[in-house]
């Protein structure tokens, strides 16, 4: 930011956590720079688009249609009234197992600003996932609000 002097940056919500550190940094260093949120794109199976998943093959590629899926599973629950962050949690951790090439190395729900775990839905929250499936890792989330 300090050599390019940009009036307005735009971050992908895929990586909502270096979004929000962005945003953060910008307001700590009171930069005069707009920062925009483009949400993520996703193939028209649900699959969120990333360089990295080039590197999964057929199988691979299948089995990562469990992280939209898994998100999927937790904005249902929460249309159905559940905000415990514990069940709406194993639930995602649940469904990403079901696939056995799947690896989850987290799912977290936090505070859609801070980032902090939360245990109960008010308001806003991030669902963050990061699974690895073979050699590649894969990150996806959804903002979950009551």
């Amino acid at each position: 930011f300090n050599a390019v002097r940009p009036h307005i940056a735009i971050f992908g919500s895929k990586d909502y956590q270096q979004l929000q550190v962005v945003r953060r940094m910008v307001k700590d260093l009171n930069y005069d720079i707009e920062i925009h949120e483009h949400p993520i794109v996703r193939e028209p199976d649900g699959l969120a688009l990333s360089s990295r998943n080039a590197y999964l093959n057929g199988e691979e590629r299948r089995a990562a249609l469990s992280l939209s899926r898994s998100l999927r599973t937790a904005e249902y629950l929460v249309r159905q009234g559940e905000t415990r962050a514990s069940v709406i949690v194993d639930a995602v951790s649940t469904e990403l197992e079901k696939e056995r090439l799947v690896r989850v190395e987290y799912v977290t729900l936090c505070d859609a600003v801070s980032l902090q775990e939360i245990d109960r839905l008010q308001g806003a929250a991030l669902l963050a996932l990061a699974v690895r499936i073979g050699k590649t890792r894969l990150i996806d989330n959804v903002i979950l609000a009551v």
